[in-house]
């Protein structure tokens, strides 16, 4: 083969390698050393040696690439040679770009695997490869994709080797034929649990773990010796830590404003974003791999986001409900909007359902409600003696529930042992024996769960008497509520209700209590929180004995059918309170 009397016999050599051809065990100097020596066989001249390592073909916009043009533009060769029609481009749009950039310079490009010759079959066999090589790219990422949700879904393997903070990854040894394994590194899970530990015991918000945190000198695995808040939100929020680890949770895309302006990347879809809830793939981990108790990383979401609504930044006046109203109409929540030196509050969604309320309005009737409910404990009370009553109910039909499930698993096994003699005087095979078994050990499998599921709900519906401890913790509230200042009814209410459902006439406000698990109460102590204020304690941070997040009962207050819900060491209620006109 001889070159054209126009190139002189001066060559160029391009080779590629992508990254995962690397992790492959393909080199880029195996190529470079195939060109060579096939240049050298027919006489051409070596000008230059082009080699993008690491890049993929599906980009146009490679550095060495683009200096192949360039010099291509300068006469410096009259050849290119590339070992396969795919090392050049495995996009054919992008083939026939670059081959005809080259060409149009009075490069000839030859590829080292066809025949070198000007003709319109080559051209066609060459456009035909590179559809190939584009619907083999294709393929080889589908079957990746495919490989890794089957190892997620179906082996329930944990896929990653940049593990989160707190753990280690042991790397996948495939001369052993082992998987990858996540550790518990113990170092940092200590740290872990005492970043959780601060915002659950103690309701400190990310900035404030993020400063205790540097103060400690607690260092970050890698970067800066100090820590970022995004670096302690993501290992807040991370549910990993409670022993479910998620995957398919972003997705990559080409970032909108991109701060680094670079020529080349490597990946055009540098920058991901959060996917739909609905499309994450949960992976239960192990109970060794638990660093956090699941209640705990619940107590802490719930916290944050607490901690969120109520934060007091850019904050020019202080509404007394801030982020407690929610609107009736959709479910929204109800912001603060100053007009003409007067303040009102407002969805946030401007649905327009519900009209704007001035805030006075709805603080004093809200308050009202709150204060004739702590200063009358016996109406939140006398509430106890009816839910005793529905729980009873609700335990009796419970009873029944569950002698009929003992009487559905009795009659299976009648059924059991009358497949076996069946199968013993030759009236079923061995193959029917075998489906029919299947399907009842599937039906008791379902039953003795449904059972289990009855006598769990039976033993946690069994109540305390908790009514002296309504009324205890009231009568210590009544005592001092009346001297509550704006920050002070404000802490109160952030304590005691939990949501103020407006819609337009009435404020429904659902609101809790603490109890202690045997009925007794003891007055609260002056033990000072971060929030607490400096006269001696503040009301809605004290503590009655039993109460808290270490009683094991479920206490529930008589909520509508449709919003029953319960809350651990607290009794639940709902305040129904008009709200007067006028509304605008």
């Amino acid at each position: 083969m001889q070159a054209n009397p126009t190139n002189n016999g001066r060559a160029a050599l391009y080779a590629r390698v992508s990254t995962e051809e690397q992790h492959e065990g393909q080199t880029i100097e195996s190529q470079v050393a195939e060109l060579t020596r096939f240049a050298q066989e027919r006489g051409w001249e070596i000008k230059g040696i082009y080699k993008d390592e690491g890049w993929s073909g599906s980009l146009l916009a490679r550095p060495e690439l683009d200096r192949l043009r360039d010099d291509a533009s300068k006469s410096l060769f009259g050849l290119v040679l590339i070992n396969d029609v795919d090392r050049l481009a495995r996009d054919v749009t992008h083939l026939g770009v670059i081959k005809r950039d080259l060409e149009r310079h009075g490069v000839q490009v030859i590829f080292r695997k066809l025949p070198a010759e000007q003709s319109p079959t080559h051209n066609l066999m060459v456009n035909i490869l590179g559809s190939f090589a584009e619907f083999e790219r294709e393929l080889i990422a589908d079957r990746t994709r495919r490989g890794k949700r089957y190892r997620v879904e179906v082996r329930k393997l944990y896929l990653g080797s940049i593990p989160p903070y707190g753990f280690r990854y042991i790397r996948k040894d495939r001369a052993a034929g082992k998987d990858g394994v996540l550790e518990v590194d113990p170092e940092e899970a200590t740290v872990v649990r005492q970043m959780y530990a601060w915002v659950d015991e103690e309701g400190l918000s990310a900035r404030k773990v993020l400063e205790r945190l540097n103060r400690m000198r607690l260092r970050p695995r890698k970067g800066s010796t100090k820590w970022a808040k995004s670096s302690v939100l993501r290992v807040l929020r991370s549910e990993i830590y409670a022993g479910v680890w998620h995957y398919y949770k972003f997705e990559a895309c080409v970032p909108k404003n991109s701060s680094k302006a670079l020529k080349y990347r490597k990946s055009l879809k540098s920058s991901r974003r959060l996917r739909s809830r609905n499309e994450w793939l949960p992976v239960p981990l192990a109970d060794a791999l638990r660093i956090v108790p699941r209640d705990r990383w619940q107590r802490v979401q719930l916290q944050l986001d607490r901690n969120r609504t109520f934060s007091p930044r850019n904050e020019k006046h202080s509404y007394l409900l801030k982020g407690l109203v929610r609107c009736a109409g959709c479910s929204a929540r109800y912001v603060g909007q100053p007009c003409h030196g007067k303040f009102y509050y407002r969805c946030i969604k401007r649905c327009k359902k519900i009209p704007t309320v001035q805030e006075g309005t709805l603080n004093k009737a809200v308050w009202t409600a709150v204060e004739k409910a702590v200063l009358n404990p016996n109406l939140i009370a006398d509430q106890v003696t009816k839910l005793n009553q529905k729980k009873a109910k609700d335990v009796s039909k419970m009873g029944a529930a569950v002698m009929d499930t003992e009487q559905a698993l009795l009659q299976i096994k009648n059924e059991e042992a009358r497949l076996i003699e069946a199968y013993r005087l030759e009236i079923l095979s061995a193959a029917q024996l075998g489906r029919e078994l299947e399907a009842i050990k599937l039906r008791r499998t379902s039953l003795d769960r449904s059972r289990a599921d009855l006598s769990e709900q039976a033993h946690t519906w069994s109540l305390p008497p908790i009514k002296r401890s309504v009324v205890d913790y009231c009568k210590v509230v009544a005592q001092r509520l009346k001297s509550f200042g704006p920050e002070q009814r404000q802490r109160f209410l952030r304590f005691l209700v939990r949501e103020i459902v407006f819609d337009g006439g009435t404020a429904r406000i659902k609101a809790v209590i603490p109890i202690s698990s045997d009925g007794r109460a003891k007055k609260p102590g002056a033990e000072k929180t971060e929030s607490a204020s400096e006269d001696g304690g503040d009301i809605a941070t004290t503590k009655i004995e039993g109460c808290g997040r270490n009683v094991t009962s479920v206490f529930q207050g008589l909520l509508p059918a449709s919003e029953d819900r319960t809350t651990d060491g607290y009794f639940a209620f709902e305040l129904v309170q008009p709200v007067p006109r006028p509304i605008t």
